[in-house]
């Protein structure tokens, strides 16, 4: 009975999500009727709760985690508000601090509040892209062999609001391998730019705006904190500072995005950057950073079924990544388990 009961609730949010799927491009319904429609969907009420995974790390004082991307053997990148770059140890969850650009280039650059990052190639390239806010440029810096700028890109068109989130998306549309998406914080917009990568500039270059795109209806005041693409898809995280809206496009043929194919609201504080990548079976890791909290939060990620807590927070392990079973009765979104399940926190996102 136990489970035939299980059964229903999980078919009756699948569908409920699969409505709210489908119509994600209408004016959404209230927050209370939103929670009506999950509670019912869910077959149960519980009360409002915290789910997060945080992740066991400890950066160092005053670092103010901002963007971040998968980065080299199996480490997430972070770039902080004070121009320095931690490279978190996903194995076990040391963090190493490189300074260098501080130490390099105060005299140039004066200020370096980071807030974007992404790699072309995590497993192989040399190079990270940073995104500034103070600046309408990206550098690219050598991390592993030199620790030095090796070009600035200029961004016409940006203005002078600078950069708040930053990914990469290849696509063979491009002469240059692909466009670099980069949000703006003022504009709530994301800017399209070809990046002439393969030619042979000097140390400054200037990039060439492909498109603009405004994801979120109504959101031009809205904070784009967090942008990441992985195997054909774009997340876009902004950020509602008590939990973020992350809304996620297929990338088509000619590198640009697609028609919405699924939101959440997941429940990060004062989320700054998101990173994402592919495991096995079609399951996401998702990474969230916090300014606020110092800290880096994880989920994994299904389409249709939604978010999850993190492997490391559950007691199924990392190994579920490998071999999903069913969906954990922890708590997930705000809500605690009572039923809720997963899908919840797609419900209240349409």
């Amino acid at each position: 009975q136990v489970s035939a009961l299980a059964d229903r609730r999980r078919t009756g949010c699948r569908a409920a999500m699969t409505q709210l799927a489908v119509s994600s491009r209408r004016r959404p319904p209230s927050l209370s009727a939103r929670l009506a429609l999950a509670l019912a969907a869910a077959g149960a009420s519980a009360p409002l709760a915290a789910a997060t995974c945080r992740l066991p790390i400890q950066f160092p004082n005053g670092a103010g985690p901002s963007g971040a991307s998968i980065g080299p053997r199996n480490s997430l990148v972070v770039v902080s508000d004070g121009g320095s770059l931690l490279f978190v140890d996903l194995e076990d969850f040391t963090v190493r601090e490189d300074k260098a650009l501080n130490d390099k280039y105060r005299d140039a650059y004066g200020w370096f509040d980071l807030e974007g990052i992404t790699m072309t190639n995590y497993e192989k390239s040399t190079y990270l892209y940073l995104g500034m806010e103070n600046m309408a440029a990206v550098l690219e810096y050598d991390w592993r062999d030199t620790q030095r700028i090796y070009r600035r890109f200029d961004l016409p068109g940006l203005g002078n609001e600078g950069i708040q989130s930053l990914t990469w998306v290849p696509t063979e549309a491009s002469t240059h391998q692909g466009y670099f998406y980069m949000g703006s914080r003022a504009k709530g917009s994301i800017f399209i730019y070809e990046l002439p990568l393969l030619d042979s500039t000097g140390p400054e270059a200037q990039a060439t705006l492909r498109d603009t795109w405004t994801p979120l209806e109504g959101g031009g005041d809205k904070n784009i904190a967090g942008l990441a693409y992985s195997a054909g898809y774009i997340f876009v995280s902004y950020d509602d500072v008590n939990s973020n809206h992350v809304l996620i496009y297929p990338i088509l043929a000619n590198g640009l995005y697609g028609e919405l194919a699924e939101q959440y609201q997941v429940d990060v504080v004062d989320s700054q950057g998101i990173a994402v990548r592919l495991r096995a079976n079609n399951t996401w890791e998702v990474y969230f950073t916090s300014d606020s909290q110092a800290a880096v939060f994880a989920y994994t990620f299904q389409f249709v079924t939604g978010f999850e807590l993190h492997g490391h927070c559950t007691a199924s392990g990392i190994s579920a990544l490998e071999s999903p079973g069913p969906h954990s009765a922890a708590v997930h979104g705000r809500f605690s388990a009572a039923g809720l399940g997963p899908f919840v926190v797609a419900a209240l996102a349409a």
